[in-house]
């Protein structure tokens, strides 16, 4: 079970701005939605041929729509006439939301912008 674990953890970035698409996908009751489609396919393609400069591209955009994103709910936030019952959930859900996504989106920017060498050391170098 750990190594299933161990295995799939590399692909929890993807895996989770997968399902963050598709629940996008699913709120705006659309069936066709051409930005959510075009946004599975660039991910499954990044799953599948694992695209250093896609995945970077992939990292970026999502960074800034979840950015874009905490900047709607703060100003949603701030026309509400009551914070109590809905602002603090829009603030909190909003927030954890919008934060994870830009923390997944963070951590596939550092894994696809790690260089490796090819070679070996060699003497002082």
């Amino acid at each position: 079970m750990y190594l299933i674990a161990k295995s799939v953890s590399k692909w929890y970035p993807e895996l989770f701005l997968i399902v963050s698409v598709i629940i996008y996908w699913a709120l705006t009751a659309t069936l066709v939605n051409p930005v959510a489609i075009s946004l599975v396919v660039l991910l499954v393609a990044q799953l599948r041929f694992k695209s250093k400069t896609l995945g970077i591209a992939l990292s970026f955009v999502f960074m800034l729509l979840s950015f874009y994103m905490m900047l709607a709910i703060f100003s949603d936030i701030v026309n509400l006439d009551f914070f109590y019952p809905r602002g603090l959930l829009m603030l909190g859900f909003g927030t954890l939301y919008f934060g994870a996504t830009a923390y997944f989106a963070f951590i596939l920017l550092r894994k696809n912008s790690t260089t490796v060498n090819e070679r070996l050391p060699i003497g002082n170098d």
